[in-house]
């Protein structure tokens, strides 16, 4: 199936947010997908593997399914560069407030969305859908999505790396080979994976994540303050993704004592970049199915 993508910004540059809005010839569904990329990521996760493979977006978008995907904002190096004093003060809030502002000025402020998030970017779609946007939020998909922080509680070892805050955070090498840890990422093209697809991470949202004391009063940007709005939320992960299926089981729990339609599934040999596996299309037909059963 056809379709056309136009392209956007909002914000005020160079602290904008930039995005890509996928339009079917025909569309399958009147909810649109709404993709949130991680941290340190741009938005061609979304749109082809390193290897010159249909991303995601491209295969949801033949299927008939109109999306919109967001870079962070500050988040396209090859279209515009903020500075690094920039960058380490951009918070969560600040994209989440940007997001929404993308779907108000694209679609309106009626139509039902579906928001996707990938993991640092899973706590802002339930953030989005339980507080920011309830009525308007039909469901919540994730592929190795962190939960909003209400359900985790960290131990030591996720503070204790050292971290500047007034410096850029980049992905450690060794972190960069557990993310790909998979038989079905191309292990020769981990190089243009990092040459094109990373950006650096502003660290005051690393210290959010990781819940450094440094940042305690801004902990609260990524926890659900009404959790009795989360929608229906189905949620997959790869096995080679040890500590998301870990986590994944924590967040279940949580989550069900709020919403009965939680479903979580896992894919073999994935790893935490199950978007850039080889067979990527075996995802893509589950969220579909799974939204097929709900007429959404």
């Amino acid at each position: 199936m056809s379709y056309k993508v136009k392209t956007g910004w909002v914000g005020a540059r160079p602290r904008s947010m930039f995005y890509k809005h996928y339009l079917p010839e025909i569309k399958s569904r009147e909810g649109i997908i709404v993709f949130v990329g991680g941290g340190g990521h741009t938005m061609k996760i979304w749109e082809e593997t390193p290897d010159g493979q249909k991303g995601w977006a491209r295969i949801f978008a033949e299927r008939g399914r109109e999306l919109i995907i967001v870079d962070w904002v500050c988040g396209s190096p090859n279209i515009y560069r903020c500075s690094p004093e920039e960058l380490c003060t951009l918070s969560q809030r600040e994209n989440m407030e940007l997001i929404r502002q993308v779907l108000i000025e694209e679609i309106g402020d009626e139509r039902k969305v579906i928001f996707f998030g990938w993991s640092m970017g899973g706590p802002q779609v339930f953030v989005l859908a339980a507080d920011f946007m309830p009525q308007r939020t039909s469901a919540i998909l994730g592929y190795a999505a962190t939960g909003p922080l209400n359900y985790y509680y960290p131990t030591a070892a996720d503070s204790s790396l050292p971290l500047d805050l007034n410096s850029l955070y980049f992905i450690p090498r060794a972190t960069i080979d557990i993310i790909c840890d998979s038989p079905l990422f191309p292990q020769e093209h981990k190089e243009k994976y990092i040459k094109e697809y990373l950006i650096p991470i502003p660290p005051l949202m690393v210290a959010i994540q990781k819940k450094r004391k440094e940042v305690e009063n801004k902990w609260g940007i990524l926890t659900v303050k009404n959790p009795q709005n989360i929608p229906s939320v189905f949620l997959v992960n790869g096995t080679r993704d040890l500590s998301g299926v870990n986590k994944g089981k924590l967040l279940e729990k949580w989550l069900k004592q709020f919403q009965t339609d939680v479903t979580l599934a896992y894919i073999a040999d994935f790893c935490h970049l199950g978007m850039l596996c080889r067979g990527g299309e075996k995802a893509v037909d589950l969220y579909l199915d799974w939204l097929r059963e709900r007429d959404l």
